[in-house]
């Protein structure tokens, strides 16, 4: 039985070295200015989704139309300047995490073609070296440490028998 494709694609080294340019353009913009944060950190600060956005495009509108209101506290050209940012990155995220998903998707299904295959290829190997067939036994047995089969208990020391309730050791 013939195995079915899930997909076939080709990426010239042409498709390849302009993908790896891409994500070194990014790194090169981003250098300096995007910042890392670990598992734990990111839990400490609030995404802000779309509701929120809106909410901010009002307080910035009011506080650029009423400067007078802008309490001391608040740095409005600091501000500014983080809205500015965000406004930019936003989209750019959308769009790098859409193409981001593609190519997982893509990824994804090559992975279980290339998965299908091996274990095709493994299992005629193992039927193969089973009937002795010349060249097979050296190949299953690289192939088959992948798939080691179930472990064996060793047998270890008895474990002393638990006394009875009630019962004190002697």
């Amino acid at each position: 039985m013939a195995q079915e494709n899930k997909i076939s694609v080709v990426f010239a080294a042409a498709d390849e070295a302009a993908l790896k340019k891409a994500v070194a353009d990014v790194g090169k913009v981003t250098v300096g200015k995007a910042i890392s944060l670990k598992a734990k950190d990111r839990k400490t600060f609030g995404r802000v989704k779309y509701e929120k956005v809106v909410w901010i495009d009002k307080v910035k509108e009011l506080m650029d139309a009423n400067a007078g209101t802008i309490p001391r506290f608040i740095d409005k050209a600091e501000f500014d300047r983080d809205y500015a940012a965000f406004k930019v990155l936003m989209p750019v995220i959308t769009a790098m995490e859409q193409q981001l998903d593609l190519l997982k998707d893509t990824a994804l299904l090559l992975g279980y073609d290339l998965d299908v295959s091996a274990l095709m290829y493994y299992r005629t190997m193992r039927s193969e070296a089973e009937n002795n067939a010349p060249g097979s036994r050296s190949i299953y047995d690289e192939l088959k440490v992948q798939y080691p089969g179930p472990k064996t208990k060793k047998a270890g020391p008895a474990e002393p028998a638990k006394a009875e309730e009630g019962s004190k050791p002697e």
